[in-house]
């Protein structure tokens, strides 16, 4: 019986004080102004969106608050840091060997009978002289992949870290593990946030949950308001509507002003962090070779173009059967611009003088158009999450409709 009735109560366990709920709250611009700020994982890896000079402003943002003891780091955050900035390196060493391998080269255009024309001789030395620039950038590109190998431990972003921090910034929960663990089983029980929303994870489901804890526990060493600084927009720390953060879940505004004795806490996106110093960055897509010349691949290179479909198939695959368990899924995390740039510029020289051209056209030809739609509402989406500045619904559901479209299209396509 008592098993049946544990959750009537889940309320007083939610919102155990209730003089506290009445307690009128600071502004968001009254919190800024003195509080502390705690730093979340995909904050600490922003950076690597950016450049050298707006890596040099957050460095001095950071600094400055560290001298006023105003920024910390959960322990716990730089350990998945750790982890997830391999992941970044991997990305960018990954991107910049498919620049690589991608770099066109000019085709020799040899019709002796024409060599008394002066656009002929002129065709041949601008040949020769696009042929040389074509080389030193692919020169460039491999000693930029050549220094990204060499950067063990010591890429900007780290560098900026180990240079910047101090061990008295780094902050942890107190608890044994075991208390900890026992507590984070109870508030599951009753969908209590954070980390409630993470709970089917095979590994560090705990995560958020240990991050909270050192938060409580910096809030009542310091008896101040806390900000934390996170691109997270689970429902476990954010409250959403259409799909838009509007606001700190309330759950956990209330228990740190009830632990704190009377503190508030606030949850901003990294962005908005960044801009309430008076700063300003660009958190920038990765470029492209082909945005940065724009030639074909000539037909020696022509390979790749089913292999490219099959990559994007499988990451929109994995992002719509994510929405069947996740409704809070927003855009697909995959790499999936490359292998649809990649088709784009190959499809045509692998398979347009071929038998099979005749068949493949017409799937090629849909698959280009719903690809670029997809990849453009995808960026759109992810860009606006990250600057909270715009509702992008209609952008989701047009790229649901299309990605649906290009999967069924896609299977079809690979049977016949």
């Amino acid at each position: 019986m008592a098993e049946d009735n544990k959750n009537h109560f889940i309320l007083n366990k939610t919102f155990p004080n209730i003089k506290s709920l009445l307690t009128k709250k600071k502004s968001i611009e009254e919190i800024l102004q003195k509080a502390i700020f705690v730093l979340d994982t995909n904050s600490l890896l922003a950076p690597y969106q950016t450049g050298k000079d707006d890596i040099e402003k957050i460095r001095n943002i950071y600094s400055r608050l560290i001298a006023e003891n105003r920024l910390f780091v959960p322990e716990h955050v730089l350990r998945e840091f750790a982890k997830n900035r391999s992941v970044k390196i991997k990305e960018l060493y990954t991107n910049i060997d498919s620049y690589i391998s991608l770099i066109p080269s000019v085709k020799s255009f040899e019709y002796p009978i024409l060599g008394e024309l002066d656009a002929y001789k002129a065709l041949n030395e601008a040949r020769v002289e696009v042929s040389a620039t074509i080389k030193k950038y692919g020169e460039f590109l491999k000693e930029l992949k050549n220094g990204i190998a060499d950067w063990n431990w010591s890429d900007p972003v780290t560098l900026m870290y180990s240079t910047t921090f101090t061990e008295n910034i780094i902050i942890t929960s107190t608890m044994s593990q075991d208390s900890l663990l026992a507590e984070y089983n109870s508030r599951l029980e009753s969908d209590i946030p954070p980390g409630n929303k993470d709970k089917s994870k095979e590994s560090n489901a705990i995560g958020d949950f240990l991050i909270w804890k050192s938060i409580i526990e910096l809030g009542i060493k310091e008896k101040k308001d806390i900000v934390f600084i996170s691109n997270d927009e689970k429902n476990d720390w954010l409250l959403k509507a259409n799909k838009k953060s509007i606001s700190t879940r309330y759950e956990l505004v209330h228990e740190f002003f009830d632990e704190t004795k009377g503190n508030n806490f606030l949850c901003i996106n990294f962005t908005s962090f960044i801009e309430s110093q008076g700063v300003e960055i660009n958190l920038v897509r990765n470029f492209s070779f082909e945005e940065l010349l724009e030639m074909p691949i000539p037909e020696e290179e022509k390979t790749g173009t089913l292999e490219s479909l099959r990559q994007v198939y499988g990451e929109i695959s994995t992002f719509i059967n994510n929405l069947k368990t996740d409704e809070e899924t927003n855009y697909i995390e995959g790499n999936i611009s490359e292998p649809i740039k990649h088709f784009k510029a190959a499809y045509r020289n692998e398979f347009s003088n071929t038998s099979d051209w005749q068949f493949f056209s017409d799937f090629f030809y849909k698959f280009s158009d719903w690809l670029t739609k997809i990849d453009s509402y995808n960026y759109e989406i992810h860009y606006q999450e990250i600057r909270m500045k715009r509702n992008t619904d209609t952008q989701r559901l047009l790229m649901i409709a299309l990605a649906k479209e290009f999967i069924s299209q896609y299977e079809l396509f690979t049977i016949l």
